[in-house]
Formats: structure tokens, sequence, C-alpha cells
């Protein structure tokens, strides 16, 4: 590991002229922090990553301008528990770089070392940097965001003061978690967009919302087409909504009314045999609400 070479063998001539170097140079001494050199291998990634997907394209890429120009923007890293006395460290946010860094041979990257550690206020802090810093696809930031408020008890609210992002927009983003396996995966592939998922996310149900799906992947529909088509699907009850007697569906609506979330009456194949009602969260948060509505005797 070498400390302070400076900052001329950080960024390479050919990759920004002198006013951006300078420009690079401030930001990095306006944060006080020093760069470190560590070889590549000792660098591993962060088991609490929210980033699960990287296109392979896209890192070939960031390869290639690695390959060409050097790491700009250093990595940042925890140490984590060595063996035979050498220290190993953690990646906290770049793990992108880090791994183009792996393709083209480099034997080591810039890195600035945080104290994070291994409590939870250290893991809190390690995904809230990956959300921060990283190009995250719409599930990845939603899994990043609900693990927030389940494991660490943060409010919509408080992530989204953290993330500069509204408390609507962190809590729509959540949702997306409730969508069918098939259209996340398909978000997470760049198949469809977060605007496409968004519009399949305001029908009623998990069938309307796959009919939906298959229509835009079989007509290639823009996002602005599929909220056309999804206005169309709100038109067309599902099997379960239509199978429902007045009083069921009455039930329905109030209940959705009255607990600000999507509720399904399933009955059963007889009017004897009863049925199910379910009612789905999106977050603790959200749970706690409905709780306290259900059982609010005022």
């Amino acid at each position: 590991m070498a400390l302070g070479r400076g900052l001329s063998s950080l960024i390479q001539p050919k990759a920004i002229n002198d006013t951006q170097k300078e420009q690079v140079k401030a930001d990095i001494e306006g944060r006080h922090e020093t760069i470190f050199y560590i070889p590549t291998e000792r660098i591993e990634p962060n088991p609490f990553q929210p980033r699960k997907h990287f296109d392979e394209e896209a890192l070939k890429e960031l390869a290639s301008s690695v390959k060409e120009d050097g790491i700009l923007q250093p990595i940042i890293v925890s140490q984590a528990q060595g063996v035979q006395g050498k220290p190993t460290y953690q990646i906290v946010a770049g793990e992108r770089r880090w791994r183009a860094a792996k393709l083209v041979g480099l034997k080591e990257v810039p890195a600035i070392v945080k104290n994070i550690g291994e409590n939870r206020e250290g893991l809190r802090i390690a995904i809230l940097e990956n959300i921060q810093r990283e190009n995250l696809n719409a599930i990845e930031l939603a899994e990043g965001y609900k693990r927030l408020s389940e494991e660490f008890g943060m409010r919509q609210e408080d992530i989204a003061a953290r993330v500069g992002k509204s408390r609507q927009t962190v809590g729509n983003t959540i949702r997306l978690l409730s969508l069918p396996k098939q259209i996340r995966d398909d978000i997470v592939a760049g198949a469809i967009s977060e605007n496409h998922a968004r519009a399949m996310l305001a029908l009623a149900s998990d069938e309307l919302r796959l009919r939906l799906w298959r229509e835009v992947r079989e007509q290639k529909l823009s996002a602005r087409q599929t909220e056309v088509a999804a206005r169309r699907y709100k038109k067309v009850p599902s099997k379960s909504a239509a199978s429902l007697d007045a009083m069921a569906k009455d039930a329905m609506v109030r209940l959705e009314a009255r607990l600000g979330t999507k509720v399904t009456v399933e009955p059963g194949p007889h009017v004897s045999d009863g049925g199910k009602i379910v009612i789905k969260y999106f977050s603790n948060e959200d749970l706690k609400n409905i709780v306290k509505k259900i059982t609010d005797n005022s």
C-alpha cells in the first residue's frame, strides 16, 4: 500500500485537461481525504452491496476506459479482517471500477479508506454510500431502501432526506418490489424501464400487470404507450374481480379507502366456502400504519 504519491499518478494527462485536473484536486483536498494505492487482489466485494447485477457490456466499456485513462475516481473501502498479517479491504462504493480494473489486469487501484467496521451503523452507512454513489437499477434501489427501512428502522422520510429524494419517490420505488418476478427481472436486465414498471404498478392485480407486461414485450411499447395501455387495462376487470358479488366488491372498495393500500377479496369456489382478504403492504412502516388503522377504535 502506497501513500501520498500525488495526484499526477492518479489523473492521467490523456484523461482530463489542466482545468479539470485542478477541479478534481480541489474536490479531493476539500474533503480532506487521502488516497491510498491498494493491491487489487486484497480488495473484496461488500456482501451488503445493493447492486447485484453488473451489465457485462457496460463493464467491458468501463474496462476499456480504465485501460486507456486509469481510474479517475478513487473507490471507497473499509479495512476488513486479513490473513497472515496482511489486511484486506471491503468495498463500500466503486465495485464496478474495481471489477473493471481486474478485467484489464491493474495490480493496484486508488482508494479512500473509511473506518466503517462491521457494526450495524457501519452496514447502514455502506448501504447509503452505495445508493448515493452507484448507478443502481430501480430494483436494486428498492431493495436498498427496503433494507434501510426494515433492518435499520429508518423512516421513508429519513431515507429520502439522506439520498436527496422525496418521500413519495422512495415509497414508489419500494413498491416496485411488489411486482411479479418476471417484471422485476426485466427491470434489472434493462428490458423495460422504471416508467414502464410504474404504469404496470398502477393496475389492480398481478394478472393485469402480467398481461400488460406481455403486451409491452410483444409490441415493444414505449413507456408513454404503456401508460396509455394501462388506462385501457384499468377498464377491464380481472377474473377474480369479475367473480365477486356486489357485497364483496363494496367491501374491497371500502377497505382500500380505509387502509390506503391495495386490498384483494378472493372468494372461494362456493358461497359457503368463504374466501380470503389479502392486504398488501410495501414496508414495515406501511404495515404499522395499516395495523393502526385496523385496530383504531376511534
